[in-house]
């Protein structure tokens, strides 16, 4: 039904009842064209149906886009835990704080990112740690790096600016150390250390044990050992820094522990090195004069050395404990041991070991006693030849003999001949020998007892330097 117009121009809209108007008739069409109101609100239905299914599809598509993007967000959430692990570096799985896997080697390892886990990676790395300053006199930024003969000499100890350690006798020594060590067990390290506070804690251990060992040891056994050393101190030293941060459980592990530089006290340097340096000279000789009483040991008796001197003293005891028997048994062990027979000495079987000037000897002695054998065998033959044929024809024999005997009579250097011809009937003989040859024979006669004081005397050094050898052992 159209609506009217009231009388004031609004419109009105027609009540039940009323008649119905005529729709007026115009050359154009109305404007405006109501309807009921019942029609009027299906239609806002329909719109709003309409609406409510757009927004529902929107919503749809928003929630896959953000169900998308979580599993995205996830994907890129497991992927973080995926870390690289370098080579130097162990690591160490966790998760809600726990270990799950530890010394997990370089490569590629993966675990659940924070908050859940972590991935903890430590160097495994060798790190040093130089102690220059903290035993060490003090030094300016000036002066630090030069030698320790370049520091004034004069200068004295300064408590609370110095540093020193005190050694078993109560003297003062200065020292630099070298620490090199490794993080052995990660995850003890992870566990009980913090980065920042890691070197302090070397430190700390390591100088306590620096002091301690030092502690125990006297100057001149500090002082003896050279640079860079790992003597008896160091290794004291390195023991007692390394149960302190096993007790501390610091998955540390000492790897190297050097004294690169030990000094006396300024003040006393010098003569603290004069003392070292005649130590030193001492040494060398005890060393030189051990390196030559070996070589005199092998020249004379070669490997049997060591228990032919055993087995000699072992012979003086039971002489002098008058034990004739044990002797004998000793002297004939002896002999064989010269004579290179087989020997069962202390478990040891010894053969063929004795060389040098002992088996010379030895060899002089059996060759010298052949070759006596051989002579006195060659004049038993000539003797018995010679008695053979006197018996058949004495006076051939003698004459031959006599013969013989003149013509080496007159062989003899000592022996000058006189030609005298027949007709001479008065002969005046000066009985005074001929000069050049008694200087010759003179010659010959202080040679030979050059030589023979020369031999002596060999033989009493030798003597002598076996005896005094022997004297060194038995106080020794």
């Amino acid at each position: 039904m159209n609506d009217a117009m009231n009388d004031n121009g609004a419109l009105r809209h027609p009540e039940e009842g009323d008649a119905p108007q005529p729709t007026p008739v115009s050359g154009r069409r109305a404007s405006v064209q109501l309807t009921r109101g019942v029609q009027r609100t299906q239609s806002t239905e329909d719109l709003m149906a309409t609406a409510n299914k757009s927004l529902s599809d929107a919503l749809a598509v928003t929630l896959r886009i953000v169900q998308f993007s979580m599993v995205v967000l996830f994907v890129l959430f497991l992927g973080s835990g995926l870390q690289s692990v370098r080579e130097g570096q162990r690591a160490i799985r966790l998760m809600f704080g726990r270990v799950q896997a530890s010394d997990l080697p370089p490569g590629f390892q993966w675990a659940w990112p924070f908050p859940i886990g972590e991935l903890v990676k430590v160097d495994t790395g060798s790190e040093s740690i130089s102690l220059d300053s903290q035993f060490w006199p003090y030094v300016d930024e000036k002066n630090r790096g030069k030698s320790i003969d370049t520091l004034s000499k004069d200068s004295r100890l300064k408590p609370g600016n110095d540093g020193s350690l005190i050694t078993a006798e109560a003297n003062l020594a200065h020292a630099q150390w070298r620490i090199v060590y490794e993080r052995k067990r990660p995850v003890d390290f992870a566990a009980n250390m913090l980065r920042d506070q890691e070197t302090q804690i070397v430190t700390a251990a390591a100088s306590n044990g620096i002091v301690r060992a030092v502690a125990q040891t006297r100057v001149e056994d500090l002082l003896r050992q050279s640079a860079g050393e790992s003597g008896h101190v160091a290794e004291m030293a390195k023991s007692i820094a390394q149960k302190q941060l096993d007790e501390l459980k610091s998955g540390i592990e000492i790897q190297q522990f050097q004294l690169t530089t030990v000094t006396p006290p300024m003040y006393v340097r010098e003569a603290f090195n004069s003392v070292q340096s005649a130590a030193s000279k001492a040494r060398k000789a005890i060393e030189q004069a051990e390196s030559e009483a070996s070589q005199l040991f092998n020249s004379q008796a070669g490997e049997i050395e060591p228990f032919l001197i055993k087995q000699i003293d072992a012979y003086e005891l039971s002489i002098a404990n008058n034990d004739t028997e044990k002797g004998k048994a000793i002297l004939d062990t002896i002999n064989q041991m010269l004579e290179g027979k087989p020997v069962k000495v202390d478990n040891e079987v010894l053969e063929n070991k004795t060389s040098g000037e002992v088996a010379r000897m030895i060899s002089e002695a059996y060759q010298y006693k052949s070759e006596v054998i051989n002579q006195r065998r060659a004049e038993l033959a000539s003797f018995r030849a010679k008695l053979t044929q006197y018996r058949s024809n004495p006076s051939v024999m003698l004459n031959r003999e006599w013969s013989d005997a003149l013509a080496a009579f007159l062989d003899r250097d000592s022996v000058q001949l006189l030609v005298v011809p027949k007709s001479v009937r008065t002969l005046e003989i000066q009985l005074t020998e001929d000069f050049e040859q008694a200087k010759r024979r003179e010659s010959q006669l202080r040679l030979q007892a050059n030589e023979k004081a020369k031999r002596d005397r060999e033989e009493a050094q030798r003597a002598s330097e076996f005896n005094t050898t022997r004297k060194e052992s038995a106080s020794q």
